[in-house]
């Protein structure tokens, strides 16, 4: 089953896309969190070209496992325990959150965009020290994301023999969608990267390291999961640079395609009463898995 979260005249809202005699359309629902399922509200179905499509979570957090891939793709013996020291968590705010088909802003030239295609989990209930062959219990649904880093090219230079600076904080560094797949075994998907059409990364979740159940369970112990939090699980081998005007593609077997286009970050001077920071806000709810209206 596939979930979208919309927004129609102002109130948002989770629907279940499907196909009728009117084409795709979308039928509202809910997250029954002690069912540990999608379920029906009241509404009525709309077409989806009727519907905006929003980012399909609504996160306190984006929790990213670092270096989740075996560099020859085939990760069985390169498998680690499932604890807490095993794997590099690293936060990014809701702000970095952006939906399929919105832009996202290059952070300038003194910036290295990168793209990092990666299978997003989004969780659907509280939790806290999730046993692994638990984890399917806390999962609402799987979406694409491209996790966007930027690495800072006069740290490439220094000699000073200090890593390089990157960042994963700016505004609009995680487009996540087009929508929650439901019911999905994430053992074995195929994920592929493409930037003007031309493939660059393709891979898929087979080469993981730390498998997707058990990044559930590692990072519920690093912290408390809640609903609507994303957990992204790792980019395979080939993540490269993006410039402004770039069209950027993420598909993901069983889920579909997400699609992003970079553009240039204009300067906005902040100004008392000026509307910019508003912007921004104006796609960032806070809201948890479930409170849309």
């Amino acid at each position: 089953m596939l979930i979208c979260r919309y927004a129609e005249h102002g109130r948002h809202g989770y629907g279940r896309v499907e196909q009728d005699e009117d084409g795709v359309v979308v039928v509202p629902v809910r997250y029954d969190a002690p069912a540990g399922a999608w379920v029906e509200r009241a509404g009525r179905a709309r077409p989806v070209d009727a519907v905006t499509l929003l980012p399909p979570a609504e996160p306190t957090k984006i929790a990213c496992v670092a270096l989740n891939y075996a560099p020859d793709a085939t990760a069985t013996r390169h498998r680690r325990p499932a604890d807490p020291a095993s794997c590099a968590v690293v936060l990014k705010p809701p702000s970095t959150l952006v939906g399929h088909g919105d832009p996202v802003g290059h952070p300038g030239a003194d910036w290295e965009l990168r793209h990092e295609a990666e299978l997003a989990v989004v969780i659907g209930v509280a939790c806290k020290q999730v046993p692994p062959e638990h984890a399917a219990e806390v999962v609402a649904g799987y979406t694409c994301a491209n996790d966007l880093t930027a690495y800072a090219r006069r740290a490439r230079q220094d000699q000073t023999g200090h890593p390089p600076v990157w960042a994963k904080h700016f505004d609009g560094f995680t487009p996540l969608g087009p929508w929650l797949a439901t019911g999905l075994d994430p053992a074995d998907l195929r994920i592929t990267c493409r930037v003007n059409g031309e493939t660059r990364q393709d891979g898929g979740t087979r080469g993981l390291i730390t498998p997707v159940h058990e990044v559930v369970a590692v990072v519920s112990r690093h912290m408390t999961l809640l609903p609507g939090d994303v957990v992204l699980t790792g980019t395979p081998a080939g993540s490269g640079p993006l410039s402004a005007g770039d069209e950027v593609e993420v598909s993901i077997a069983g889920v579909g395609t997400l699609r992003n286009t970079v553009r240039t970050t204009p300067d906005r001077p902040w100004a008392p009463g000026g509307n910019g920071v508003d912007a921004v806000l104006s796609g960032v709810t806070g809201h948890p898995l479930g409170r849309s209206t």
